[in-house]
């Protein structure tokens, strides 16, 4: 499937209550699983599920989709999800340039799962952004024990394929390691 024809099925699935299955173009990326909740030329917005619950968002650099696979309404996390009387829900965010984005996941997630899985598949970066520069994202890290790095990190916006929030393994370092030591 082409770009063309990905944007063409992804409108069409868009609040359909119908899942999908984003194949991706980048070598070892996952597949990732949801309901379309937005939708721009560059990026669309998956309020992802894992097995048979919705588990945060993830917002998916257009070209780095290389097939889009249809769950069908009757799918199982469809009719589970009707049955719990739990929606998709969108998120109120910026689609456009990345700082823009980026800004107003930080403004309404403590932690953003930074993705560049061109650069390197297997291992996000996860943490809160403090400086979004015209090029670059400076994001300082939470580690897997919920500990805060002490200087941040730089990442271009043009290597960033995907950006997760309010999953729960996000939410479970948060709880544990709150918002950023603020510096002397």
């Amino acid at each position: 499937m082409g770009k063309k024809a990905n944007r063409k099925a992804l409108d069409a699935v868009l609040w359909s209550g119908e899942p999908v299955r984003l194949h991706r173009s980048l070598w070892k990326a996952p597949r990732i699983e949801g309901f379309v909740v937005g939708l721009s030329p560059r990026w669309v917005v998956l309020h992802r599920t894992v097995d048979v619950t919705l588990d945060g968002w993830s917002v998916v650099r257009l070209d780095s989709v290389a097939r889009v696979e249809r769950g069908g309404e009757h799918a199982l996390v469809s009719r589970v999800l009707r049955h719990r009387g739990e929606s998709p829900s969108p998120l109120a965010i910026d689609l456009g340039e990345p700082a823009d984005l980026i800004a107003d996941l930080a403004e309404a997630f403590p932690l953003l799962a930074v993705h560049r899985e061109g650069v390197d598949p297997t291992i996000p970066a996860i943490g809160r952004p403090v400086r979004l520069g015209r090029r670059k994202l400076h994001l300082l890290d939470i580690d897997p024990d919920a500990l805060w790095d002490h200087a941040p990190r730089a990442f271009a916006y043009d290597d960033i394929t995907r950006i997760d929030v309010d999953g729960r393994y996000e939410r479970a370092l948060h709880e544990l390691g709150g918002y950023p030591p603020i510096p002397h």
